[in-house]
């Protein structure tokens, strides 16, 4: 009888450190999943943070992306890049484009940063800066993609959460970035209610329009071409037959890697295996324990790591890529059943008419 499948083992160090340096940010986003706008109580100091970069280095963590809340809040943001980047190590930037301005953009071409990611969630400042509640907010990040393009700063990601709220307007967004197709890459995320209070649960897509993407995004991949690099991230679901996953994206899922590649820290210390991850998950903090040995913990991370084919539910249970996929992310099969391991929207689950 062969073995149970289980989870893959956890690399020795992460591919992708994910840290949110600040929760600060001037937008109030409706699907922010961060809860962005006001600082964490205790967020690291400009020493602590700077210590933080030099045990990643230490550890040979693959890369690190920025991230917040806005990160371009935090006053030493550029110290800490540079830390890390005089290191070696690649270095992302997650940004709402408010503030790139000239001098800014002259830090991010002297940092040689892996990658700029910008948000735009619509074609036109009425749909955008709604969702973004933040009126300008359309044409700051306009601004700011041209003047990264100026400065030659050639790998910038735009990335779109979908709800019902600019569904529509993926279309337009497609002929604007076209328009302006010079080294960008666009990756499709969808939206959730990660708080009630920001984004109506009303809001969120249902199992056609969830098609409805998966649909846009095989029409956008092959209007593009090479022109713009398209993508849909992984939250649509998996191993459809109709719509495969290379027409969404060149990659193929594997499960949830939070706390197998991927390692999430908060701005005040708090380490997760993915930044989406609520308080549930917390492994542990910075402050009080070296990155690694959370890491290293033969407790920590169950939340993917003890996976065994056992522990699927719903429809994941009698799925044939059960064992590859193991019920989707994490979070989203939490905030749906309160327990991971199913999948609260899957293509093929969709596409096969298979209840839960």
């Amino acid at each position: 009888m062969s073995p149970e499948p289980v989870a893959p083992k956890p690399l020795e160090a992460p591919r992708h450190v994910l840290w949110e340096i600040t929760r600060a940010c001037n937008f109030r986003c409706r699907h922010c999943a961060q809860g962005g706008g006001p600082r964490r109580t205790g967020e690291l100091s400009t020493a602590e943070a700077l210590a933080l970069c030099d045990r990643l280095i230490a550890w040979g963590v693959g890369s690190v992306c920025l991230m917040g809340g806005e990160p371009l809040l935090r006053p030493d943001w550029f110290r800490i890049a540079e830390r890390l980047r005089n290191a070696g190590l690649p270095v992302g930037l997650v940004t709402n484009g408010w503030f790139l301005d000239e001098r800014r953009i002259a830090q991010v071409e002297a940092l040689g940063l892996q990658q700029v990611c910008l948000s735009l969630d619509g074609a036109s400042s009425a749909v955008h800066d709604d969702i973004r509640r933040k009126p300008g907010a359309f044409d700051r990040v306009l601004g700011a993609l041209e003047r990264l393009a100026a400065a030659g700063v050639r790998d910038r990601k735009v990335l779109t959460a979908v709800s019902r709220r600019n569904l529509a307007a993926l279309p337009g967004i497609l002929e604007l970035l076209l328009a302006r197709a010079d080294g960008f890459s666009w990756s499709i995320l969808v939206a959730d209610a990660h708080d009630p209070e920001r984004f109506d649960p009303r809001d969120a897509l249902d199992a056609a329009e969830h098609v409805a993407v998966a649909r846009f995004l095989r029409q956008a991949r092959r209007r593009a071409g090479r022109r713009l690099a398209v993508e849909g991230s992984h939250e649509l679901g998996y191993f459809a037959d109709a719509l495969r996953d290379r027409d969404l994206h060149d990659w193929v899922w594997r499960g949830c890697v939070a706390g197998i590649e991927t390692l999430g820290i908060r701005s005040d210390g708090d380490v997760v295996g993915c930044l989406v991850l609520d308080d549930r998950f917390v492994e542990g903090n910075v402050r009080r324990r070296d990155p690694a040995a959370i890491w290293n913990d033969p407790r920590a991370f169950a939340c993917t790591r003890r996976f065994r084919r056992s522990l699927l539910r719903g429809a994941c249970r009698g799925c044939a890529f059960g064992a590859v996929c193991r019920g989707g992310c994490v979070q989203r099969a939490v905030e749906a059943f309160g327990r991971p391991f199913e999948a609260p929207v899957c293509l093929r689950r969709i596409e096969r008419g298979t209840p839960r």
